[in-house]
């Protein structure tokens, strides 16, 4: 991974569960991860692995949902053997709605997310 992320970073971050009562458009993303045309959008995590947000995989938007993925795994991925996901160096804190890729708000749901795994 390119620019990991640092534990003065992931303490800004509230902790797992605590955004549950927060519609969705309202959460706050703190963290945003790109590969290519993959994107883990960082909301809440435990500081230790385990992140909540919302992640779409290889543009497609239909398949994009709210969901729980890892710090480890992240650092794991290599596209075509040699590109790391880049923990992005100029992201601003902000509401899922005011995020857009190439000119589109992210297509998420407004209704509560369901968190069971």
């Amino acid at each position: 991974m390119i620019n990991i992320p640092t534990m003065e970073q992931l303490n800004k971050l509230p902790r797992l569960y605590e955004t549950e009562n927060i519609r969705s458009e309202e959460k706050i993303v703190h963290l945003h991860f790109i590969l290519n045309q993959s994107h883990w959008f960082a909301i809440e995590c435990d500081c230790n692995d385990t992140f909540f947000g919302y992640v779409l995989l290889n543009g497609w938007t239909e398949d994009a949902e709210f969901g729980y993925f890892s710090l480890s795994e992240l650092l794991e991925v290599k596209f075509e053997g040699w590109l790391e996901v880049l923990n992005d160096p100029f992201w601003i804190p902000k509401p899922m709605k005011d995020i857009f890729l190439i000119g589109e708000r992210l297509p998420f749901h407004s209704r509560q997310q369901d968190r069971s795994e």
